[in-house]
């Protein structure tokens, strides 16, 4: 359960209920108790009119009239007439900002009361070295934005800047921190300057171990200080939500299985997704289908499970493909009717419909505004550009792989990027380089029957007949149901030569027409 307390009166956002001090329910209309749990949602982060409409008032037309009114009603209910909490940031949207009253014993009470497994930091005030307000608000700037970039995250629970900036200037022990603002993660850093020169550091600590999760640095001028701020932004909010994911991936996989929530069992389903292998598709599909069960509401997992079911469509892992591709079909529409706004939803769901659905349309434009929603999002980035080679736009796919990949390095993704790139240079005619990916994909999971084909195309198309055709037969063994009918009745591609042409390939390898 995720509790906000304002003063005298708490939100329940697990249960969707506004309480006062003695337990009893404030009344709220529920249009407003919608706007709340929307704001604090996303905590720190400006949401746009357009988005509360479409959050608040889905498919129906009101005026900003009814957003004043809900606001108003918000504030008077958490006793903030002046709007220090709930911020009216002009000309943008709104904000929720949970600031508490000292509590006699500490300048800084508890903000969030964090009980679910959701994962949770606080980005500290950076340390401006030497201390000088010249450069001081180049630090504090860092900060905001780098909060702002982080809260897009639905799977993080970001504090907001005004409460982690009451921590500005102390000398802080992190463990303290992490008990004080009830959060799991703390980033830290500094900012130094030598005469022209900066550099800033920082880096993510687990706040109960102490123990480091990562770490960096950047450096730049003050001639280019806007483009280093943002450089640093992207660059720490690309990084730090794979590192989290992977930390809490550990985490959930040391729990005893008695105790496990929604959200421990949608992590470890994880790596046995991305691993690509049978068993491991198998294991996560337990994993996925019982936090869906327990959390119906839980866009994510139910994202993830569109995915893996459309994986067991490709893969030929599902013995009644028809069935499993209208179940994946069905997750992703659900789920989006879940969570429309979720950058990470937008893309698993827009790749789902495009690729099992043929909504090439659709697809594209739910990839375009993930990546708009959260341009840190490394996942993203390589979904949109899967949908960007099945519409034939290689160079576009090819750019967002890159994206990806500058983004989260050490991605679980790792295999998938390699057997996009084996697709789009295939069809650009690079085939070597098709070659050359393919098989680094296939070294690291050898059921990876996508990248097989792929490999297989690409031997076709320069001449290596034998190798060709060794590979057709491994991949009938690894798969015996493919068939070039089977792969036409999977067939992602908006233009029809790109499905003669990869059809054509491998058929000249020997992979059976039906």
């Amino acid at each position: 359960m995720d509790m906000l307390r304002f003063g005298n009166v708490a939100l329940d956002m697990s249960r969707g209920s506004l309480r006062g001090a003695a337990g009893a329910e404030v009344a709220l209309r529920p249009k407003s108790l919608d706007l709340l749990l929307a704001l604090a949602r996303n905590p720190g982060r400006v949401m746009s009119r357009d988005e509360l409409f479409d959050v608040v008032w889905p498919n129906v037309t009101v005026t900003e009239d009814s957003i004043a009114q809900c606001v108003r009603e918000v504030r008077r209910a958490i006793g903030d007439p002046e709007g220090r909490i709930l911020r009216t940031i002009v000309k943008r949207g709104y904000c929720l900002d949970v600031m508490l009253a000292p509590s006699p014993s500490s300048n800084h009470a508890p903000t969030v009361e964090t009980k679910s497994d959701r994962p949770s930091l606080v980005v500290l005030p950076f340390q401006s070295i030497p201390k000088d307000p010249n450069t001081e608000w180049f630090a504090d700037g860092i900060v905001e934005e780098i909060t702002t970039a982080l809260s897009r995250f639905r799977s993080l629970f970001v504090i907001a800047r005004n409460s982690a900036f009451t921590f500005k200037g102390e000398s802080v022990d992190v463990r303290d921190v992490g008990r004080r603002l009830g959060v799991r993660y703390v980033l830290e850093g500094s900012v130094r300057q030598a005469g022209g020169p900066f550099r800033v550091t920082g880096q993510l600590v687990e706040a109960e171990t102490g123990s480091h999760v990562w770490a960096d640095r950047f450096d730049g001028t003050m001639a280019d200080v806007f483009e280093l701020q943002d450089r640093i932004t992207a660059a720490v909010a690309g990084a730090l939500e794979p590192r989290i994911r992977q930390a809490e991936i550990q985490r959930a996989t040391r729990k005893p299985t008695a105790d496990l929530t929604a959200y421990d069992l949608y992590l470890r389903a994880m790596p046995g997704f991305y691993g690509r292998t049978q068993a491991g598709y198998h294991s996560a599909k337990c994993f996925l289908e019982e936090a869906v069960a327990r959390d119906p509401g839980f866009a994510q997992a139910r994202s993830l499970l569109a995915r893996l079911w459309e994986l067991g469509v490709f893969a030929g892992w599902e013995s009644d493909a028809e069935a499993a591709r209208a179940r994946a079909i069905g997750l992703a529409r659900e789920a989006l009717a879940s969570d429309s706004t979720d950058p990470l939803v937008l893309a698993r769901c827009g790749y789902v419909l495009t690729l099992l659905g043929g909504v090439h349309v659709e697809g594209a434009a739910l990839l375009d505004r993930a990546i708009a929603a959260n341009p840190n999002c490394a996942e993203a980035y390589i979904r949109g550009a899967w949908v960007s080679v099945w519409t034939g736009d290689f160079a576009t796919a090819l750019s967002r792989a890159d994206m990806s990949e500058r983004l989260d390095p050490l991605s679980l993704e790792a295999m998938n990027c390699l057997n996009l790139r084996a697709a789009a240079h295939f069809f650009s005619r690079r085939f070597d380089a098709a070659i050359d990916a393919a098989e680094r994909a296939l070294g690291r999971a050898p059921d990876y029957n996508s990248a097989r084909r792929y490999l297989i195309a690409s031997l076709a198309q320069v001449g290596r007949h034998e190798d060709a055709r060794a590979q057709a037969t491994e991949l009938l063994v690894r798969d015996p149901r493919c068939t070039l009918a089977r792969t036409r009745g999977n067939n992602p591609f908006r233009h029809k030569w790109m499905i003669e042409f990869f059809l054509a390939s491998l058929g000249e390898a020997g992979v059976p027409s039906g």
